[in-house]
């Protein structure tokens, strides 16, 4: 009896036994899950920094494009109301032209004689020497 009580021990021990290296070993792969999901968590906080980072870049850079893009609009308006104002004072001053031209015509007509086809006789020439 001393035997069978010994022998019913002895299996208990071993079946602790085995269950502690059991748990042991779950324990084991437990703890590298762990690990590995932590390693995919670092990765996956590190993808996301890198995204946040570069739609921040994006961000800034449309900003900058569009702050570009009106910068160019209004040089381009400033340069067109440049240009149209030069044209404005050139068209101004060719009518002013026009008006004298106009004008010395008028004039010369009056005596009957275009002021480009003026000219003084030879003998007059002499009367001013």
């Amino acid at each position: 009896m001393a035997n069978d009580l010994l022998k019913k021990l002895e299996e208990k021990i071993n079946e602790a036994i085995e269950t502690i290296e059991l748990s042991r070993m779950e324990v084991t792969d437990l703890k590298e899950q762990n690990e590995e999901l932590e390693n995919r968590y670092a990765d996956w906080e590190t993808r996301l920094s890198t995204l946040i980072e570069k739609f921040e870049q994006l961000e800034d850079s449309e900003d900058a494009e569009v702050e570009e893009e009106v910068n160019a609009a209004m040089q381009d308006t400033e340069e067109e109301s440049e240009e149209e104002v030069e044209a404005a004072d050139a068209l101004d001053s060719e009518d002013a032209e026009v008006e004298d031209s106009d004008d010395e015509e008028e004039l010369g007509s009056t005596f009957g004689t275009n002021a480009d086809s003026f000219t003084e006789a030879p003998e007059s020439a002499q009367h001013y020497a």
